[in-house]
This record gives C-alpha cells, sequence and structure tokens, in this order.
C-alpha cells in the first residue's frame, strides 16, 4: 500500500547499516593499531593510524554498497 505506515522507515535498515559499518571499521582497525602499539611499545602510534585507515575503508565500502548508480 502506498503511503502506509511502512514506507516511513523504509530507509532506517539502510542507515543503521552505514552507521554500523562506519563504526566497525574505525574500532577493528584502530583496535588493530592498539595491539600493534602494545606489542612494538609505542605509545600512541598506530591507533590513530589504525582508525584513519578504518574510517577510510569503512567510506569506501559505503560507498561501493549504497553510493553507486546501479
Amino acid at each position: 500500500m502506498a503511503g502506509g505506515h511502512g514506507d516511513a522507515w523504509g530507509g532506517m535498515g539502510a542507515a543503521w547499516s552505514v552507521i554500523g559499518t562506519l563504526a566497525s571499521g574505525i574500532l577493528v582497525w584502530g583496535g588493530f593499531g592498539f595491539l600493534l602499539d602494545r606489542w612494538l611499545g609505542f605509545e600512541w602510534l598506530f591507533l590513530p593510524i589504525g582508525m584513519v585507515v578504518g574510517a577510510s575503508t569503512s567510506i569506501y565500502v559505503v560507498y561501493v554498497r549504497y553510493g553507486r548508480q546501479r
């Protein structure tokens, strides 16, 4: 049924998927950077690098999944 209650929430799933992809990329790659910092004995070298790599990769994944014209 056009204009029904379900149409208002149609984009919520995609929005939560984008948010989850961005957050998980930053957390996972930042976590790898944190572990690498601890393993190699650095203070805060690889954590920010990992977070930037995670954010960049996540943005690319979101673009590939939702941004391209089909």
